[in-house]
C-alpha cells in the first residue's frame, strides 16, 4: 500500500525550472495536540518545481478542526489553513553540503526512490497553528461555579442563593498538621 504522504515525481523533469501542478487530497489524517486534532480531509493545492538542490514544494493546504473550549468546554469546530514551503534535496546535494561541513544538512528533507514524503512538513505547519489553550470565543466567560452551567447561555442576572464553597488548600493542610501533633 502507497504512503498517504509520499508525492512521487515521474511528471516533473529533472531540468531546473521544471513545473508541474499538485492537487491531492489526504483522507482523514489526525494530527493533533492534547486539546486539538484536525477533523476529515486535508486538500493540498500547489505545485512542485524542480530547482539545482532538488525540487522546491510550494502549496496552500486546507482542513478542519475539532477542539474543547478550555473554558466552558463547549465543542469547537473550525476551519484552518496553511501556506506548505520545502525544499527536498537530491541526495548527493545533501551529502555535499554535509561534507562541506553544513551540519544542519543531515536533517535536511530528501528526495528518495523518486518520491518526497509531507507528513513532517503537514504535522509541523499545522500542529503549529493549532491554539494552545483553545476558546469558543475570546471573552469566553466559562462555567458558573456553582451550577456548573455555561455563564454564556445564562441570563446577566445569574446568581445563587448560597456563594460556593471553594476549599482552602492551607486550611486542609494546616487541620492535617494539627492532626498528627494530636496523633490522630
Amino acid at each position: 500500500m502507497p504512503d498517504v504522504y509520499s508525492i512521487a515525481l515521474n511528471d516533473l523533469r529533472h531540468q531546473e525550472g521544471s513545473r508541474v501542478d499538485l492537487s491531492r487530497i489526504l483522507t482523514n489524517p489526525e494530527f493533533a495536540t492534547d486539546l486539538v486534532h484536525t477533523d476529515g480531509d486535508i486538500e493540498i493545492e500547489g505545485a512542485l518545481q524542480s530547482v539545482s538542490e532538488g525540487v522546491l514544494l510550494t502549496a496552500h493546504a486546507t482542513y478542519d478542526t475539532v477542539s474543547e473550549c478550555s473554558r466552558c468546554l463547549k465543542i469547537v469546530e473550525e476551519e484552518g489553513d496553511a501556506d506548505l514551503t520545502e525544499l527536498y534535496f537530491y541526495p548527493n546535494r545533501a551529502k555535499a553540503l554535509v561534507e562541506s561541513g553544513d551540519e544542519e544538512a543531515g536533517e535536511l528533507p530528501l528526495i528518495e526512490n523518486d518520491t518526497i514524503n509531507i507528513e513532517s512538513l503537514l504535522r509541523d505547519t499545522i500542529v503549529g497553528q493549532m491554539p494552545f489553550i483553545p476558546l469558543c470565543e475570546p471573552d469566553c466567560p466559562g462555567l458558573c461555579t456553582v451550577c456548573g452551567e455555561r455563564l454564556a447561555d445564562l441570563p446577566g442576572d445569574h446568581e445563587h442563593e448560597q456563594e460556593p464553597v471553594v476549599p482552602n488548600p492551607l486550611d486542609e493542610l494546616r487541620a492535617k498538621l494539627v492532626a498528627e501533633k494530636r496523633g490522630e
